[in-house]
């Protein structure tokens, strides 16, 4: 049995729907999820004043019964459903007819699009500050939009500072921290911004009862085996981040996966707060870890019935007919990058996009270097 609740403003439109499309995913640079939610006009209600486009949220759950048994019911404290929050962003657009009224909205990354609005420097506020500290100075500069920032991850020490003209976007602030300790960036179904070591996933969902089509995929679209780091000599290891007269390098390479796939160079990372070989190669090490995630990334298994979150470990058997004599089967696992959500009278159907290569990373998080925190930035605008 499924069920429903939609809210967008301070309207509950659940018994308008008639169906549910959500498209999210990380590490997708200036593209966030989407929410498309179809709404029976019975009323004849237009809402183009009730919810303004950019200011208005919304928000998606999902309902379904998941339990196997009666007994996982009543460990369950005898709840009849799951409940799944599948998705909060705001109104981007709205279209009706007499019959219809189409509402889309987008996850809260469209709104890191815009630039930073001035010039921000590091070192007016910080000698060497951590990536934590340059992140919160930039997001506080967002203003009209309240949000969250969940902060888990290594906070490593910049070696002079940073800098970032007005016209960068906070997008590319984030691109650019994340690079520096090797983390991941999105927003999770609860409108919060998740910067996370890539190996901190979240709960595991075992899919077989789910599973509609197994999915086995063999990818190298965004796997990088072998990293280069250039860094900036300097007679100062806390000199400005400005180019030296004599650069520095160090290269990272995954030896076993060069013999398999050959040589997978990402492209050239230019770090001039890295001002030894060490710290270059640091960096290397770091960014050559982050790229395992993307081995085999376009694994998209079908699954009914149920919404594993973003981030969150799923495993499910698999067995495919690969020629007239040979199955390919066993298990697979990974996490969760991304998802597409069909609901609708027909049912729940989620294709979701699986890393398995999240199994071959290190885990770099220590107790004494990982910070964890949660802070509100921005105000939502009247």
């Amino acid at each position: 049995m499924l069920d429903h609740i939609v809210v967008v403003g301070d309207a509950d439109v659940s018994e308008e729907t008639i169906s549910i499309k959500v498209q999210d995913q990380i590490e997708t640079d200036s593209d966030p999820g989407k929410i498309t939610v179809v709404l029976a006009n019975r009323l004849k209600k237009g809402y183009t004043t009730a919810w303004p486009p950019q200011t208005t949220p919304m928000k998606v759950i999902i309902k379904n019964w998941v339990y196997d048994n009666d007994a996982e019911r009543a460990l369950a404290g005898g709840h009849g459903e799951e409940t799944y929050l599948v998705a909060y962003g705001h109104v981007t657009d709205i279209s009706r007819n007499h019959e219809e009224i189409t509402v889309t909205g987008e996850c809260d990354l469209g709104h890191l699009a815009d630039a930073i609005g001035q010039n921000y420097d590091s070192s007016t506020k910080y000698m060497n500050p951590k990536v934590s500290e340059v992140l919160q100075d930039v997001l506080e500069l967002h203003k009209d939009l309240a949000f969250q920032l969940h902060y888990y991850a290594q906070d490593l020490v910049i070696k002079g500072g940073k800098k970032y003209n007005s016209d960068e976007t906070f997008q590319d602030v984030l691109e650019d921290l994340r690079s520096d300790v090797g983390a991941v960036y999105y927003f999770s179904e609860d409108g919060v911004l998740q910067f996370r070591d890539p190996t901190a996933v979240g709960d595991t969902y075992e899919l077989d009862p789910y599973v509609t089509n197994p999915d086995d995929t063999s990818s190298i679209m965004g796997y990088r085996n072998k990293v280069t780091v250039i860094g900036s000599q300097s007679k100062s290891l806390y000199a400005p981040t400005t180019p030296g007269s004599d650069s520095i390098h160090a290269t990272a390479q995954d030896d076993e996966s060069i013999d398999e796939l050959g040589v997978l160079a990402a492209p050239t990372d230019r770090a001039l707060h890295c001002k030894t070989i060490e710290d270059c190669q640091k960096r290397a090490d770091l960014l050559l870890n982050f790229y395992k995630l993307f081995k085999n990334a376009l694994t998209k298994p079908k699954v009914a019935g149920i919404i594993p979150p973003l981030h969150s470990m799923v495993s499910y058997s698999v067995s495919i007919p690969i020629s007239e004599t040979e199955v390919s089967s066993g298990i697979m696992t990974g996490t969760v990058v991304g998802r597409s959500i069909d609901y609708s009278i027909d049912g729940l159907e989620t294709e979701l996009t699986v890393a398995p290569g999240v199994a071959d990373m290190e885990e770099y998080i220590g107790d004494e270097e990982i910070a964890d925190f949660i802070k509100t930035f921005g105000e939502d605008e009247e």
